[in-house]
């Protein structure tokens, strides 16, 4: 079938446009997913259009922690479980747990039942997610943004004991550094790899970059890598992208 290519949105015009420019599919913030249905009714029209949001962000508002004291797993199931459903009906397949702050330990302290409290948190998750045949994509990252699950080693130990099969693992290029996987380490339980964000990997005002043939940084060798795992999966570009930039990473992948 081989790689279908998507792009991040934040909102709903970057939808509209990113089904006139070639892609696949649109991958959703929680912002984006968590807004009243009132105000995404036009969703509808980018389906129409042969656009799924086929992949979302954990539907948790932002300052969320699942790994605080006193996070309610009761009233955050009923949220999950209604919030999935819209989801599911907007076309998504998968759902990406990338906010590091969601799930950040305290520094001090007994951790045990925190991180046994973001395993049922994701076994709720899972649960929910399996009943619209969704994945659940927990991403590995860097301990700038979190310390916990920083590495695709982390990820592959912790995710049997959530004891659901819906559960795989995202990477995102600028990351591969700071969880300490290089390049020609990606078949390490590549199995478990079912989407990728590439983007400029190099730190800029303004957040994600889509990759350009100018922008100084030599994609070759994290694509011909991915090749080399037979890789097959889902990948994002950055809500800058445009119909150039997927043009560009498109001939990175057949090259």
């Amino acid at each position: 079938m081989g790689v279908r290519w998507g792009v991040m949105a934040t909102d709903l015009a970057r939808i509209d446009r990113a089904a006139a420019e070639g892609f696949d599919f649109a991958q959703a913030s929680a912002d984006l997913v968590l807004r009243p249905e009132e105000e995404t009714g036009r969703w509808g029209a980018a389906q129409a259009g042969g656009l799924p949001l086929m992949i979302c962000a954990v539907p948790l508002p932002p300052g969320v922690r699942v790994t605080e004291r006193g996070f309610n797993l009761y009233v955050w199931t009923e949220h999950l479980k209604r919030v999935l459903l819209w989801m599911a009906s907007l076309g998504c397949r998968a759902i990406t747990w990338s906010d590091g702050r969601a799930r950040l330990l305290p520094v001090e302290g007994e951790v045990a039942d925190l991180k046994e409290q973001t395993l049922q948190f994701l076994f709720v998750l899972g649960d929910a997610a399996e009943v619209h045949g969704m994945t659940v994509l927990v991403e590995p990252l860097g301990p700038s943004r979190t310390n916990f699950l920083n590495s695709l080693e982390e990820i592959a130990e912790f995710l049997p004991k959530v004891g659901k099969d819906n559960f795989a693992a995202a990477l995102s290029l600028r990351e591969l550094e700071a969880i300490g996987l290089p390049f020609e380490r990606l078949g390490f339980r590549h199995d478990l790899v079912r989407h990728v964000v590439l983007e400029n990997p190099q730190p800029a005002a303004g957040g994600r970059r889509c990759p350009r043939p100018d922008d100084g940084y030599d994609y070759a060798p994290f694509v011909r890598a991915l090749r080399g795992i037979d890789y097959d999966g889902t990948i994002s570009l950055p809500a800058d992208a445009d119909e150039a930039g997927l043009e560009y990473c498109r001939r990175l992948w057949t090259t």
